[in-house]
């Protein structure tokens, strides 16, 4: 396996390629507070995001939006070379970003362009040479830019590789909808006419996600955006989002994001980085 990562002196941006031997799946929590950009020059992924699983095949890049839960997964075809590309708002100013999370396909006529960019940046970060970050930016805002007048020419490809994931995307989608009440695998199960054996099995080979790991995550990933946009006190963002009393709640919340939820507000409204450590290995 090769491997290399870098990020820039104010943490703006984090690159992270990998050329990866044999089969591989993620299996650690995702999410993050900046924006990601992810392109595969070999190989084919499933990608999960949010409620939804697309296949991705070589030429194709991925763009999550902020907080967004992810993780990659084998697709039954060996090895893959990516590049992760973690970025925060400030490295993009006034630049738009789409307001969609999605998997983009470049014309074959520009699919070299997004190509070189992307192997540009990873050899930039590689090297020392002056003004290393800020070229970094550029090269980003160009391979972003390239990307997304692409996504506004073509649509978003169709998510859901087979009849299984658009069950499982449904399933997920409805612990989007719900995940302030309770959720029970039984009683989801029920909902959905399948044994709680299955759900269990095929929402894991789907999703990546366990069922009661991908309930506590999008119940954390709302905890997160209520401490960064609103004022609410810690005992009632835990009633909003279904974890219960408080000290179950930090207690959650702390084993999933590394920190307090105090801490956690206090950092985001100061400002963070683009990623954080561990995000890597997709």
């Amino acid at each position: 396996m090769a491997e290399h990562q870098f990020r820039t002196d104010d943490g703006a941006i984090q690159v992270d390629y990998t050329r990866r031997i044999g089969y591989y799946s993620m299996d650690e929590d995702h999410a993050h507070d900046g924006y990601e950009l992810y392109y595969l020059f070999e190989g084919e992924r499933d990608y999960f995001i949010r409620d939804r699983t697309y296949r991705v095949r070589a030429g194709e890049f991925v763009f999550i939006e902020k907080g967004e839960l992810h993780r990659t997964l084998d697709t039954g075809v060996p090895d893959h070379e990516r590049v992760v590309l973690n970025f925060a708002e400030t490295a993009m100013g006034t630049f738009p970003l789409p307001t969609e999370s999605g998997v983009f396909r470049l014309p074959p006529q520009e699919r070299w362009k997004g190509e070189a960019l992307a192997r540009e940046m990873i050899d930039e970060s590689r090297g020392a040479a002056p003004g290393r970050d800020a070229m970094l930016e550029a090269l980003l805002r160009q391979l972003l830019l390239l990307v997304f007048r692409a996504a506004a020419e073509r649509p978003v490809d169709e998510a859901a590789p087979s009849a299984v994931h658009r069950t499982m995307s449904e399933v997920a989608a409805y612990v989007g909808e719900r995940y302030a009440e309770p959720l029970l695998l039984k009683d989801v199960a029920e909902r959905f006419f399948v044994s709680p054996y299955y759900l269990s099995r095929k929402f894991k080979a789907c999703t990546g996600f366990g069922f009661a790991e991908y309930v506590q995550l999008v119940r954390v990933r709302e905890a997160q955006r209520l401490l960064r946009e609103t004022n609410l006190k810690m005992i009632d963002i835990a009633e909003r989002i279904g974890i219960g009393p408080a000290a179950q709640f930090h207690k959650l919340f702390k084993k999933v994001c590394g920190c307090s939820p105090l801490q956690y507000r206090k950092g985001r409204r100061a400002g963070g980085p683009a990623g954080s450590a561990g995000e890597a290995n997709r």
